[in-house]
């Protein structure tokens, strides 16, 4: 661990936290006692301090507002991470939280691959997660493994396996184990038992207490041995998600809490509010129960359908609110609205990294849906806009949700959303990263060495800073260093036009105008940070101010680096500060132009391509690129000493700068070899700034052919090559079966579940009419498609059938009588419950026999609290006849074979089936005896309405050392053609297709669910709602993109078919429909 707040390459970046840790050990206080004899100590002693220091900043250059020298706040139980309101420490130094939100559960299949996508987050600028547990995978049941619930090794719910791989990354840790997590996931994170319990959720309902403190202790005590006080990498713990104060909620609030520290928690715990941080729900700073140590907001500020102008009201927010704490945005989505409800994450809680789409919502059936966003509304402009601006309202701890947002595989996904969870993020669905990342790269490598930025002030902002009032300036100053920060943006920056000005600032030489010739361009959708005395490197040599943008600085051997950029073909100006004219270097060529006065060496260049100056021969250089260039550029780390050695600033300040790969995971230097370890995308120019005793350059183990070029680097090219995977289309003919047996009257259905509660906890959402209660969660079935057998003695006078029918948003259901098709119903993207009048066509009933009413019915996941409180049913909520008062004799229920408390597949878990015949047979399970089965394609779908399923099998031999991530695409049909499919991967169901509402086409197949040894089972179940049947459009692969990779993929060892064969229902061919 280093001291307070020194690096180990610079002794200027020893800032205001050494220089006041003392200050910081007497004031933390470990009790109301503690704190009143030091509050005395302080009237004392430190306000003739305070006046001094006053009196001397009165008299200096600067004379800003008045501002306070702040003491450092902890928990009492741990100086390991504290705060005060400019920002957070660990160990003592200053820390710009940048935070990237995942969600492990939502990666199937092999959880090896967690460990690629948190390399992508470390290369790509950030240096946190943050990551929500989910209830409802560990608790199937409230008794789940005697209360201690289920975190199978190896498995998505290994979150032991996730803290070690973030660690292992190099990565800070925000937990957030709710109990509720909203997360656009079923039931916001509750298993689907929850709901039955009596009384209100999210409240102290005893009822509910009991439900939520096995799993909440449970998971407080695998947080509490991964603490960074325990050499784990957790650094805050969240309490609740986005929760308003109440009578019966504050003292729900401070149960969680007093959990957390009953069971060891003494990192800070913070809560993301709603609404910017304007409310200040549990705030610290405001009296009651339930108040926690540093508290966040949320927002996703960007228009929904267009582009809008940033917020300008977190700062004051935060100030209003929440004054002791560092300004934090706990979840910064890159979208808008929220369901109805603008949700803004502030204080070290989310920002938006993009947005939710919900069913139906995106009017052209393409892709995922997300491509509205990652291409246009939240792309790299709008992080280059809305990021910039959140730092410029001194935030200083921001998490982008999502930054990978992954699959909602199985039963996953709450109503309000479908499968692809990409959300418009950084990494996409396929752990792609795309474009955006490179952005991500540019700030976070730039907020990682700009210390000075984490103490300073707000001074001022508007239009007046600039010779052009359509630009927008914030100010930004630290007193305590003069380091000033301006943030640039057009005033409307949802403009695409290009603004140039000349920038008014204040430096220790005296008010300038900036550049002195020239100007400041910013094009179209852009935002610039131009530093004004800023120190950098071990000669703490001074930038006076510079016009292009510093990406990042390093030292390597004695020279210090520090990277400049702006947009191509713009002009920049850069002065630094010198005793003496210092010699000058530039490439041959150059148009570079330097002069010295008075101290200051005034560079003036264009931005195209990349230049090195050298000046003072090489003690310093300035490397110039244009912005294309610089998004190639990364600073890799070079691991230090000790446990924290992969964390920079605390652990370790040595990096390289390499130029050119897609990414690059890691480097490390063994005596005279740099080796470097990532990912190519193609044949790629790669330039290295190493230490000069490196004279040979790995690639992922392999030398590379690098020479040394006039500036100093090495240089050359690094080849990636193409595999040519040998891959059958999931199209080729396979084999097929109806999978409906159950709509034939003489179906046994003996040994279903027999629907015969008639009291429900429900009691928002009653029976509306049937002397039953048939809703699937009060009898175990908590997600996939749900079949409804209804017994009844025909009288002959029944005329129709009555059925509501709750499936949540985009659900649909069909219904036979005696096999005969009555109709099929549905929801949309706000329509959650269908109620329907079904006409019994003549010669169906058999009077004085029993008839049999099915109803098979898609179940699109349990509503979040945001909907009736979360007590929302699934299933047949009314049902009857007209023309006779007839009743049904017995209703049985069937859901996921053996339902959540004892299904089969324990090891991909409950959520993953649901009760259609074929998963019940295990017909989606590799290994699965099908020969039997008719021949047939996909694309042929069903003949009428009804569900038949089919299987094929694909090879996916890639050679070793690429990685091809690979999707199933659906062509869509007519929109009229109302039918749906779903998607199973080696047993997996990873995908529904819905294509009379969308906009789902793509479906990701899961690298870690992919054989490559063995070959690959690939089934898709096809329901047609309509009497005439369905056919598909097509179905083909596509891939998104051919990398060159450092991964190793080993085939994922999860049950097949012979491993379940004797508990699953004996299969039985049925003619396809």
């Amino acid at each position: 661990m280093l001291e307070p707040d020194r690096a180990t390459t610079s002794p200027h970046r020893r800032t205001w936290p050494e220089k006041q840790w003392w200050w910081y050990k007497y004031v933390r206080g470990d009790s109301d006692i503690d704190m009143m004899l030091r509050a005395l100590w302080l009237v004392a002693f430190a306000l003739p301090f305070c006046r001094a220091l006053y009196a001397a900043h009165a008299s200096a250059k600067y004379e800003p507002a008045s501002h306070h020298l702040y003491a450092r706040n902890s928990t009492g139980l741990t100086d390991a991470v504290t705060w005060d309101p400019h920002s957070l420490s660990i160990f003592g130094q200053r820390v710009f939280i940048l935070s990237a939100e995942m969600h492990p559960w939502r990666l199937p299949g092999d959880p090896a691959l967690w460990a690629d996508v948190l390399q992508k987050i470390r290369a790509n600028g950030f240096n946190t997660v943050s990551f929500y547990t989910h209830w409802a995978t560990h608790y199937p049941t409230p008794d789940t493994n005697g209360g201690d619930g289920d975190f199978t090794e190896g498995t998505y719910r290994d979150v032991q396996l996730f803290i070690d791989q973030v660690k292992e990354a190099g990565l800070w840790l925000i937990a957030r184990p709710g109990p509720y997590i909203n997360a656009e996931t079923t039931g916001g994170g509750y298993p689907g038992w929850v709901g039955n319990i009596e009384g209100d959720l999210r409240t102290n309902n005893p009822a509910y207490t009991e439900a939520w403190t096995p799993y909440m202790t449970a998971i407080s005590k695998i947080i509490a041995r991964n603490q960074i006080t325990e050499g784990g990498p957790i650094i805050l713990v969240q309490a609740e998600n986005e929760f308003d104060e109440g009578p019966t909620r504050s003292p729900y609030m401070q149960a969680v809490i007093d959990t957390y520290r009953d069971n060891g928690i003494v990192v800070p715990i913070t809560h993301n509010d709603k609404h910017s941080g304007q409310t200040g729900n549990y705030s610290p700073d405001r009296p009651g129960e339930g108040r926690v140590n540093i508290y966040c907001g949320d927002s996703y500020p960007q228009g929904k359908n267009s582009w809008a102008n940033p917020q300008s009201i977190y700062r004051s927010a935060h100030e209003a609110v929440a004054p002791s704490n560092p300004l934090c945005l706990a979840e910064v989505g890159y979208g808008v609205v929220m369901y109805a409800a603008v949700q803004l994450r502030l204080m070290g809680s989310q920002f938006a990294g993009a947005f939710l789409i919900q069913w139906g919502e995106v009017a052209t059936r393409y892709g995922t849906g997300y491509e509205k966003y990652s291409e246009d509304l939240t792309n790299a402009d709008f992080e280059n806009i809305f990021y910039k601006e959140n730092y410029a309202q001194t935030a200083t701890i921001l998490s982008i949700y999502m930054l990978f947002g992954g699959t909602n595989w199985g039963s996953l996904a709450a109503p309000v959303t479908y499968s692809s969870y990409d959300y418009g993020g950084g990494i996409n669905e396929n752990r792609v990263a795309n474009a955006k990342m490179n952005e991500m790269r540019l700030q976070g490598l730039f907020l990682r060495v700009s210390r000075d930025l984490l103490a300073a002030f707000y001074v001022a902002n508007g239009t007046s800073y600039t010779t052009n009032s359509a630009v927008y300036t914030t100010e930004l100053r630290n007193d305590d260093t003069n380091a000033a920060f301006y943030f640039l943006r057009q005033s409307d920056s949802t403009s695409q036009g290009t603004e140039t000005t000349q920038l008014n600032v204040k430096t220790s030489k005296g008010a300038v105008t900036i550049p002195t010739e020239g100007d400041i361009t910013l094009a179209g959708r852009d935002s610039k940070i131009i530093v004004v005395d800023y120190v950098f490197g071990q000669s703490e040599t001074t930038v006076l101010y510079s016009t292009a943008e510093v990406l990042t600085w390093t030292t390597i051997d004695s020279t210090d680096y520090i990277v400049l950029y702006a947009g191509k073909g713009q002009t920049g100006q850069t002065a630094l500060l010198f005793n003496e004219e210092p010699d000058v270097s530039t490439e041959d060529g150059s148009s570079v132009e330097s002069s010295f006065s008075d101290g200051v060496l005034t560079i003036d260049y264009t931005l195209d391509g990349f230049e090195a100056v050298s000046i003072n021969n090489g003690s310093l250089v300035l490397l110039l690129a244009d912005k294309g260039i610089a998004n190639t550029w990364s600073a890799p780390d070079i691991q230090g000493e000790g446990d924290w050695g992969k964390f920079f600033s605390v652990g370790t300040n040595s990096s390289v700068l390499v130029g050119g790969p897609y990414l690059v995971r890691s480097a490390s230097i063994d005596g005279d070899t740099l080796a470097l370890v990532g990912d190519l995308n193609g044949t790629t120019p790669i330039e290295v700034f190493a230490p000069a005793a490196v004279s040979q350059v790995t690639w992922n183990g392999a030398p590379l052919d690098l020479e040394s070029s006039s500036r100093g680097s090495l240089a050359g090219t690094a080849h990636r090559g193409r595999p040519r995977p040998s891959s059958s289309q999931p199209s080729a003919r396979g084999r097929y079966l109806e999978s409906l047996p159950e709509i034939d009257p003489d179906f046994d259905d003996s040994n279903w579940v027999t629907a015969d509660l008639t009291a429900t906890n429900y009691t928002n959402l009653p029976p509306v009419s049937g002397d039953k209660i048939l809703y699937s969660q009060q009898y175990g079935f908590y997600g996939g498609n749900l079949l409804f057998r209804g017994h009844f003695n025909a009288s002959g006078d029944e005329t129709d059938v009555t059925l509501s029918v709750m499936g949540g948003f985009a659900f649909g259901y069909t219904a036979w009588l005696n096999g005969v098709y009555l109709g099929s119903g549905q929801g949309n993207s706000t329509v959650a419950e269908s109620n329907s009048t079904w006409s019994i066509p003549d010669n169906t009933l058999k009077a004085g026999e029993d008839n049999v009413l099915v109803v098979l019915q898609d179940h699109m996941g349990i509503s979040e609290t945001s909907s009736n409180g979360g007590k929302e049913p699934r299933g047949i909520r009314g049902y009857g006849f007209r023309g006779a008062n007839t009743t049904f004799t017995r209703w049985a229920l069937q859901g996921n074979l053996g339902g959540a408390a004892d299904a089969l597949d324990t090891f991909r878990g409950y959520l993953n089936e649901g009760g259609l015949y074929a998963e019940r047979i295990g017909a989606h399970l590799p290994g699965f005896p099908d020969d039997d089965w008719a021949k047939g394609d996909p694309v042929d779908g069903v003949s009428k309405a009804g569900v038949n399923f089919y299987r094929t099998q694909f090879d996916w031999d890639l050679p070793d050392g690429f990685d091809v991530p690979i999707r199933l695409v659906f062509e869509p049909t007519d929109v009229t053609s109302k039918y749906r499919a779903q998607v199973y991967l080696n047993g997996w169901q990873v995908g529904k297709y819905v294509n009379n509402i969308g906009p789902q086409t793509w479906f990701v197949l899961p690298a870690g669910l992919l054989r490559r040894e063995s070959p690959n089972t690939l089934a898709i179940s096809v329901w047609s709602l309509d009497e005439g049947g369905a056919k598909l459009g097509g179905l083909s692969l596509r891939a998104d993109g051919y990398f060159a990779s450092s991964l190793t993929f080993q085939d994922y060892a999860a049950p097949d078919y012979g491993e379940q064969a004797d508990a699953r229902e004996k299969a039985n061919y049925v003619e396809a429909m």
